[in-house]
């Protein structure tokens, strides 16, 4: 981080010759938003935690622990309370399984073009709504869906049958959800190892099975730590999934905080479980932290392998590689590695017997098809989702029973559904500029001058994304009934732009971090002023990290559902929102075009991107 400099004149400090005060007015812009319109909410909520209901007309102010004696005193919160928890395991749990392999195959693949292809499919579906990939696996799901009709075609069901609402229906949802998230922790990690470790291991005789467990899985427990903690904290915060593809014995935590504030309007118990599902969140983590002996300074990814026995460690938000690095170290060397090991260390001795032009080819043979069947469970669901938007017919089927575009027609020109349309892309655009004013105004405070707290601040940035969104819902929620705010569109960008400002500002703070300075010397050498450096030289250096954190913020903020659905109280309709409203009531094609168009949208800006960084996650 950059020390500040006096110059010549005694009025002018910092690297771009800002005014030495000039640090703290910058700073008050981005912390004015955190502080007062984010933590001052999640206050509220905790406040509201232990006021009073009153049946009929809301809540009243007071304080009562009636809130809380009602949760634990029901067997119904508590055996939720324990399925929210179990799901986010399992689903944690199967996704690292899953992931793993593909991981590996991605960082290890000679192909550029190819990991490229494949990247870009897997980010894509990771940034589209909740809402469209539940709507996808309840049609391959459903009574005569896909899976029943290949079960009955095969002769495996005798008769057509559903798969959902059910437990392992949603846990299959939910584990193509959260796939995406554990496969790009464990690619940065494997993709940082030094393969000159793994090219001595099978120089000194070691088979390609035992150099991945005595090499490449200890050296990747910081990848499968980022992973395991994100899937499980996001897991934990889901709501779509569960109200969608669950049963009433799978509503978890999320469910039933949305039932109590918009069916039962107890905001005051809404708020004692979402202080509760923090709690539980805060408590996993301590607890992951004491089992792995994972130090404090650990977390965060501040730890990396090297080619030498040594670390490289890094600190304050210059150290940021993205999101998923906040969370490394958190569950490093976890008992998940162990059981890697131990089935690797089983078949290890039999795998290693085969020669090695054979054994090499078995193993790439089956890298291949597992990577196929893999990134075909990705990305098959929004093909359906495509192919059943062109159906001629009344009722969502597949296969469609021909081809048509009428569904798509009705989509543009039903005043509600283009109503939503361009409530999704106003909300979304304003969105994307508060995240990126917000995010960008602090990483670039934090890169150019020194503060007493700077990393603090730096962790601080990223923290409102590290909230389950049903949390933020209904903390804006209550602090928005105080300001009138509740049931506006600004209401729900301002919720969006604080929520998403993590992505602009980790994507700007490497930016800064690998910025060459001597332009900017050279620019100020010459008489440019410090605004006129940073617009004509530090801004065009940024433009791809720029665009490209407030593009994330855009496309999270089209297809965020949850949030938008609490603070609209009804009076404001995204795409998600009504296309979940019509999954409640009914299944019009309709619900499939404005999905494909949604999916379309996604795929470019993700191309878009990907083209402005020169490859993603290269």
């Amino acid at each position: 981080m950059a020390t500040e400099t006096s110059t010549s004149d005694g009025g002018e400090s910092g690297r771009a010759g800002l005014k030495q005060n000039a640090k703290y007015y910058i700073l008050s812009y981005p912390l004015a938003w955190l502080v007062f319109v984010f933590l001052a909410p999640l206050g509220m909520l905790f406040m509201f935690s232990f006021w009073v209901h009153v049946p009929g007309t809301g809540y009243t102010a007071g304080f009562t622990l009636d809130n809380y004696a009602r949760f634990f005193t029901s067997s119904l919160y508590v055996q939720q309370l324990w399925v929210t928890v179990e799901l986010a395991l399992v689903t944690a749990v199967v996704s690292l399984l899953l992931g793993y392999p593909l991981a590996y195959y991605l960082a290890r693949i000679d192909r550029p073009w190819l990991r490229n292809v494949l990247l870009i499919t897997i980010i894509s579906s990771l940034w589209i709504t909740y809402v469209i990939r539940a709507y996808a696996w309840q049609v391959i799901l459903a009574s005569r869906g896909i899976l029943s009709s290949l079960g009955v075609a095969t002769g495996i069901l005798g008769s057509h049958q559903s798969f959902y609402p059910g437990y392992w229906g949603l846990v299959v949802g939910m584990v193509y959800v959260f796939l995406p998230f554990m496969v790009l922790s464990l690619y940065s990690s494997i993709r940082n190892l030094d393969g000159e470790l793994l090219e001595a291991s099978k120089n000194l005789g070691a088979g390609p099975v035992r150099t991945f467990r005595r090499v490449t899985l200890p050296l990747t427990k910081n990848g499968i730590a980022s992973g395991t903690a994100l899937v499980f904290i996001l897991a934990l915060g889901a709501y779509v999934l569960p109200r969608l593809l669950g049963t009433p014995n799978q509503r978890t935590l999320p469910v039933l905080i949305e039932q109590q504030i918009m069916s039962e309007s107890n905001y005051p118990f809404g708020a004692a479980m979402s202080v509760l599902l923090i709690v539980v969140m805060l408590v996993f983590l301590w607890a992951l932290i004491r089992i792995t002996n994972v130090s404090a300074a650990n977390i965060g990814g501040a730890e990396g392998v090297t080619g030498e026995d040594e670390t490289s460690t890094t600190s304050g938000p210059g150290a940021l590689s993205g999101l998923w690095s906040r969370l490394g170290g958190v569950v490093a060397a976890t008992g998940l590695s162990r059981v890697y090991g131990s089935v690797a260390s089983a078949v290890s001795d039999r795998v290693e017997a085969v020669d090695s032009d054979t054994r090499e080819s078995v193993i790439g043979t089956s890298f291949r098809v597992y990577v196929a069947a893999v990134m075909l469970f990705i990305a098959a669901p929004l093909g359906i989702i495509v192919a059943v938007s062109f159906t001629p017919e009344e009722f969502l089927t597949f296969p469609p029973g021909g081809f048509s575009t009428r569904w798509y027609v009705e989509f543009f020109t039903d005043p509600a559904w283009v109503r939503s349309l361009v409530n999704s892309l106003t909300i979304a655009a304003a969105a994307a500029l508060l995240s990126t004013s917000i995010g960008g105004i602090l990483a670039f405070t934090l890169d150019r001058f020194d503060y007493k707290f700077g990393s603090l601040i730096g962790t601080f940035g990223v923290l409102p994304i590290l909230v389950p969104p049903v949390i933020i819902a209904v903390a804006f929620l209550v602090f928005f009934l105080q300001i009138g705010l509740t049931g506006t569109r600004t209401g729900i960008i301002v919720a969006h732009g604080i929520f998403y400002a993590p992505l602009p500002f980790i994507l700007i703070t490497q930016g800064l971090s690998e910025l060459n300075r001597t332009y900017e010397e050279a620019a100020m050498n010459l008489g440019a002023s410090p605004v006129r450096t940073i617009r004509t030289i530090t801004y065009p250096l940024l433009r791809a990290n720029v665009v490209s954190g407030a593009l994330f913020a855009f496309i999270l903020s089209l297809n965020e559902y949850i949030i938008a659905w609490l603070l609209s109280l009804f009076l404001v309709k995204t795409i998600p929102i009504q296309i979940f409203n019509q999954l409640r009531y009914s299944y019009p094609p309709t619900i499939a075009a404005a999905s494909t168009v949604f999916i379309l949208l996604t795929v470019v800006v993700m191309t878009a991107i990907n083209r402005l960084s020169g490859g993603i996650w290269e």
